[in-house]
């Protein structure tokens, strides 16, 4: 005999539900992939006996792979004559896939629902919120890293912000010379902490995507972080080509709802 029944369930963005409710369509937006996704919700409303209950949620990709799990945890519902319903925010997700994932709703291992959602990019906006924009255009340096173990490793770092996107330089190895900031290239998902304008004690910080830069690309962003370093010694040519051999350069997106 089934745990219990699954009665509703919606998986969609936290601005989709906030303008739609929940009976939106489910979406679930990234920058790019692989990315971390923007704030998601997940709605589920049960009955079931009351009492606890293992529940579990899975969200799998168009292989089949699973790329999301919640759960198991242990849930508390109401009673067979009463809908429980249970909400939570996802905002650790990291999606390689786009396309229509389907979500696995699961009590003391028996899968007793599913329902789908896609999974797609979201340009990336050129403006972030004013104060962000005040502080990048304003400061020298930001932290850049990564969270290992619920603290951000982090160091300071300069760079060049252009319609959105933030440019780093990074050393490929350990260097006197050049910066080499945590994590980079084997992950996406960077933390940056920059000041406010006018506030050298507060500090914004969000998450931004991580994209290696090449070719084509990799030569403008160089071009703008030559020009823009300012302890920079000799032409900008001669930093640029010592950069190709020792050097990577990533764009970041920061992952804010405008």
């Amino acid at each position: 005999m089934p745990r219990g029944e699954l009665i509703f369930a919606n998986v969609l963005d936290v601005r989709q539900r906030a303008a739609e409710g929940d009976m939106a369509n489910g979406l679930v937006y990234v920058m790019s992939v692989p990315s971390r996704a923007m704030p998601f919700a997940v709605l589920r409303d049960w009955k079931a006996p009351t009492g606890y209950l293992a529940e579990e949620i899975q969200l799998i990709a168009p292989s089949g792979r699973v790329s999301y799990t919640l759960g198991p945890a242990p849930r508390y519902m109401l009673g067979s004559m009463d809908l429980t319903r249970f909400e939570d925010v996802v905002d650790d997700a990291v999606f390689e896939e786009l396309g229509l994932y389907v979500a696995s709703f699961a009590l003391d291992g028996e899968v007793l629902g599913q329902t789908e959602v896609q999974v797609v990019v979201q340009a990336a906006p050129e403006k972030l919120p004013r104060e962000i924009e005040d502080g990048l255009r304003k400061s020298d340096v930001i932290w850049v890293g990564v969270e290992y173990r619920g603290k951000d490793v982090t160091i300071p770092s300069w760079f060049v912000y252009r319609n959105g996107k933030i440019y780093v330089v990074s050393s490929k190895e350990p260097s006197l010379q050049e910066q080499s900031i945590p994590g980079l290239p084997d992950t996406t998902d960077v933390i940056v902490i920059t000041r406010r304008k006018y506030r050298d004690t507060s500090l914004d910080r969000f998450r931004a995507v991580a994209r290696i830069l090449e070719g084509p690309e990799w030569d403008q962003a160089a071009a703008l972080l030559a020009d823009r370093r300012r302890s920079r010694v000799g032409p900008p040519q001669d930093s640029i080509k010592r950069w190709k051999d020792t050097c990577l350069i990533a764009e970041l997106t920061p992952l804010i709802s405008v």
